[in-house]
């Protein structure tokens, strides 16, 4: 995995580089996960676009979005909004509102929005070029997305785990800030959250990979994408856009 540098981008990095089950690894350059882009700058954008980013793939839901604005639209970036659950379904927020920031939330957000979880796959695989993946902070659903790419295309268990540890840890430099569930008052709230001491952030690390890896240990990844609505040529197509095996 290497780290890009967009001027004013949070928690940016490059899937690429990462080890791939019998061998080669996955291209750099093609899909890039992060924060929200609300902090980049001119030049940031700039060199993005020497990158040659050509899409933009939003997580967050409509309430999250700044007035509906995106930054990328404003300089030219198409921009796709891709949220991964409905945050009024009381069903999902009983099941799922304590672990919206932990893998234990995985598996029954796919089981709950395959659609929305199939649409977003397919707006990263339909990228005409190199794509960015965001959410609010580049934590939790950037970080089970790509850990659903990146297993679909065979990224090592290990490496794939690797990831969703260094994005959770990348957004915890800056201050969390956006809507929290909270389950007391059962209702979306403003929450800001201070950065951790390394000593916090660690305990929240060591709390969630083994949920991570289990999920993906225990889950037929390309299976549950395939049975969500992702087409099989777009699973191909992910494999041919990010699997390099003559590396």
């Amino acid at each position: 995995m290497t780290t890009p540098r967009w001027d004013g981008a949070r928690n940016l990095r490059d899937l690429g580089g990462l080890p791939l089950a019998g061998g080669g690894r996955t291209r750099g350059g093609q899909v890039f996960r992060s924060a929200a882009p609300t902090t980049m700058t001119d030049r940031g954008w700039r060199e993005a676009a020497s990158a040659g980013l050509a899409r933009v793939v939003d997580l967050r839901n409509a309430e999250e979005r700044e007035g509906g604005r995106h930054p990328g639209g404003a300089v030219g970036v198409e921009v796709v909004h891709a949220p991964l659950e409905d945050p009024h379904d009381a069903a999902y927020l009983e099941e799922v509102g304590p672990w919206l920031d932990h893998p234990h939330g995985w598996e029954a957000t796919v089981r709950r929005f395959p659609d929305l979880v199939a649409a977003a796959v397919v707006a990263v695989v339909e990228a005409p070029g190199p794509v960015l993946l965001h959410c609010q902070g580049g934590r939790d659903r950037a970080g089970m997305l790509s850990a659903l790419l990146l297993a679909a295309v065979g990224v090592e268990t290990d490496a794939v785990v690797g990831d969703y540890a260094g994005g959770f840890r990348g957004a915890a430099t800056h201050p969390g800030h956006g809507l929290a569930w909270d389950g007391a008052t059962g209702s979306w709230v403003t929450r800001t959250d201070p950065v951790p001491t390394a000593a916090e952030l660690e305990h929240r690390v060591a709390d969630r990979l083994p949920a991570a890896r289990a999920y993906l240990l225990g889950t037929d990844v390309p299976a549950v994408l395939l049975a969500a609505g992702v087409p099989a040529s777009a699973l191909v197509s992910l494999r041919t856009r990010l699997a390099d095996r003559g590396r």
